[in-house]
C-alpha cells in the first residue's frame, strides 16, 4: 500500500561512483550498490533495497551513468517496475560529473515532464538503512516542510567522532508548529579531523550529512540558476529525448551539490533521523556490521550471486578479531595474527589491517599502472552482467578463453558473428535453441554445438530456469569487442 502524502512526491535514487574503497568486490564495472555484500544478487543489493525503500512513497526515478545501464534496468525490473517504467524513469549520464549535475539533470527532466510543482527527494543508492518505516515517516515530514519552499536535508545523529563525513550545524528548532524535530541548519562543515569531530559531538547540534535532500522542484531550479549557473544553464538546452546529453556534459561544471548550492544558503532545514544508517564506505564498516562477537566468516560471499556454503570455513589459532569476506568452498586459516580483514574474490585477494581500510583506494590507483591483464582487475571483474543474463571467465590465455554463460528464462543473446574466433558450446543445464546460420538446433544438458569463425549464431532460453553452458573460444583474439551484431533484443550495436 502506498504511503499517503499531502503533496505530489517524487523519490529519486542517485547511483554513481566506482566504490573503490570496497575493492575487490566493488569495481567500476560492478560498484558496491549492486554487489552482493548484504544479500544474494541484484534483487537484494543496496540499490534494490534503496528502490524498495522508496517505492511506497512513489514510483522512483534513477540518475546513474551509462555504463551501469544494464545493472540498473535489471535491478529495477526485479523490484517490480516494468521495463517501460524503468526506461522512462531512468536518466543516464554519459559520465559522472558529481552530484550537482546529476541533480540538475533530474530537475530539468522532471520540469520537462510537467512536474515543476512536485516535491522531490534525492537518496543515494549505496547506503544501508534499517527501520525503513521510520525512514519513510521522516521523509514524509520533510516533504511537508519542503512544500513550503524550504530545502531539507536528512541529518544523521553522530554515534562516534567520524572524520569521513561532512557535518551539518544546527541552531534550534525550525518551526515547532510544523515539526517537533526539524532543526534550523546554518552551516555545512567539511570533513573534520578527529579533534574537531569530537568537538562537534560534545557541543551537540551537529549531524552527519548523509547526502539525502528533499526540495520543491521549482525551488531547487531557482537555486541552481542563482548559485550554480555553470551547472544549470547547459541543461536549459536539453532536448526532450535527451539526445544531446553528451554535449550538455561537455559543458557542465563538475561540482557537488553541497559546494554548488547548499553551502551558499544562509539557512535551510535539517530533519534528524531516528533510524540506523551506514554509508557502507569501507571494509572496516562492513566487518563491524556483519561480524558477530565471535564470528570470523562473513555470511555472504562473492558479488556474482553465489553465497558461502557449508564447504567454506574459517579457523583462528592463537588469533583474534579477524574477518573474512570469502569466496565459496574455501578454507581460511589465521595463525598468530590479529585484526585482519581478508576479502577474497575469484581474481583478487585483499588483506588489510583493521582500521586501515581507507588505504584500499591506493591499491586500486597503483594497480592501474600494472600491465593490462593485471590492471583491468582494478576496474573489472571476471564476470559480467548482460541484459540477457551473465557470464564468468574461467580462463583467459593467449591460446584459448573459457567461460560459463547463463541465459535468463525467455532471454536470448544477439544474433552475431566473430571475425577472429570459433566457439564450442556445451550445455550444462536448462533447455533452449541455438540459431546457427539461420538453422534452429534444439539443445539441452549434454548438447554440444560448434560455432565456426564468422558463422552467424545466437542462443535463446526456451525453458523456465536459467540456461547454462560452457563456452571455449579458439582463435587469434578473444576480446569482447569482436562481435558483429545483426539483430539484438536490447538495441545494442
Amino acid at each position: 500500500m502506498k504511503t499517503p502524502a499531502k503533496h505530489e512526491f517524487i523519490p529519486a535514487i542517485i547511483s554513481g561512483g566506482s566504490g573503490t574503497r570496497l575493492w575487490p568486490v566493488s569495481r567500476q564495472s560492478f560498484p558496491k550498490q549492486f554487489a552482493e555484500i548484504f544479500g544474494d544478487g541484484l534483487g537484494n543489493s543496496l540499490f534494490a533495497r534503496a528502490a524498495a525503500r522508496v517505492m511506497p512513497l512513489g514510483t522512483p526515478w534513477t540518475i546513474t551513468v551509462e555504463d551501469l545501464r544494464t545493472l540498473t534496468e535489471k535491478a529495477l525490473i526485479v523490484e517490480g517496475l516494468t521495463r517501460a517504467q524503468a526506461l522512462r524513469n531512468t536518466l543516464y549520464e554519459p559520465r559522472g560529473r558529481n552530484t550537482a549535475p546529476a541533480i540538475a539533470f533530474l530537475c530539468r527532466a522532471l520540469e520537462m515532464h510537467g512536474d515543476k510543482d512536485a516535491v522531490v527527494g534525492v537518496f543515494p543508492a549505496d547506503q544501508l538503512i534499517e527501520d525503513e518505516e521510520k525512514f519513510r515517516t521522516t521523509v514524509l515530514s520533510a516533504v511537508e516542510i519542503a512544500a513550503r519552499g524550504e530545502i531539507v536535508t536528512l541529518g544523521i545523529t553522530p554515534t562516534f567522532p567520524a572524520t569521513g563525513y561532512g557535518y551539518i550545524e544546527t541552531t534550534g528548532l525550525f518551526d515547532s508548529s510544523l515539526s517537533k524535530t526539524a532543526m534550523k541548519a546554518t552551516r555545512f562543515c567539511e570533513k573534520p579531523n578527529e579533534s574537531k569531530a569530537r568537538e562537534f559531538i560534545s557541543s551537540g547540534g551537529y549531524f552527519w550529512n548523509a547526502g539525502m535532500f528533499v526540495f520543491k522542484l521549482s525551488k531547487m531550479i531557482e537555486l541552481l540558476r542563482e548559485h550554480a549557473p555553470k551547472v544549470w544553464m547547459p541543461f536549459e538546452d536539453l532536448k526532450s529525448d535527451y539526445s544531446n546529453i553528451e554535449d550538455i556534459y561537455n559543458r557542465v561544471e563538475s561540482i557537488s551539490i553541497d559546494y554548488a548550492v547548499m553551502e551558499k544558503l544562509s539557512s535551510h532545514v535539517t530533519m534528524p533521523c531516528d533510524f540506523t544508517w551506514n554509508d557502507v564506505g569501507s571494509w572496516d564498516a562492513i566487518a563491524d556490521i556483519k561480524q558477530g562477537k565471535h564470528s570470523v566468516l562473513a555470511s555472504s560471499a562473492l558479488a556474482q550471486g553465489s553465497s558461502a556454503s557449508e564447504a567454506t570455513a574459517a579457523i583462528q589459532i592463537s588469533s583474534e578479531n579477524n574477518f573474512v569476506f570469502p569466496t565459496d568452498q574455501k578454507t581460511y586459516a589465521f595463525v598468530d595474527v590479529d585484526d585482519l580483514v581478508v576479502v577474497d574474490t575469484q581474481d583478487a585477494t585483499l588483506i588489510v589491517k583493521r582500521g586501515r581500510s581507507e588505504k584500499v583506494k591506493d591499491v586500486v590507483d597503483r594497480l592501474k599502472s600494472f600491465p593490462p591483464m593485471a590492471a583491468k582487475r582494478a576496474t573489472q571483474h571476471a564476470f559480467e552482467i548482460r541484459p540477457w543474463g551473465k557470464f564468468e571467465v574461467l580462463k583467459d590465455t593467449p591460446d584459448f578463453k573459457s567461460k560459463v554463460i547463463s541465459v535468463d528464462p525467455g532471454a536470448q543473446i544477439s544474433y552475431q558473428s566473430h571475425e577472429k574466433r570459433a566457439e564450442h558450446w556445451t550445455i550444462i543445464k536448462g533447455r533452449g535453441e541455438v540459431i546457427l546460420n539461420d538453422e534452429t538446433i534444439p539443445v539441452g544438458p549434454g548438447s554440444h554445438v560448434f560455432i565456426p569463425v564468422k558463422a552467424k549464431h545466437r542462443i535463446r532460453n526456451t525453458g523456465a530456469e536459467p540456461l547454462t553452458f560452457v563456452e571455449v573460444q579458439l582463435g587469434t583474439y578473444f576480446g569482447e569487442d569482436d562481435i558483429i551484431r545483426y539483430e539484438d533484443s536490447y538495441g545494442r550495436r
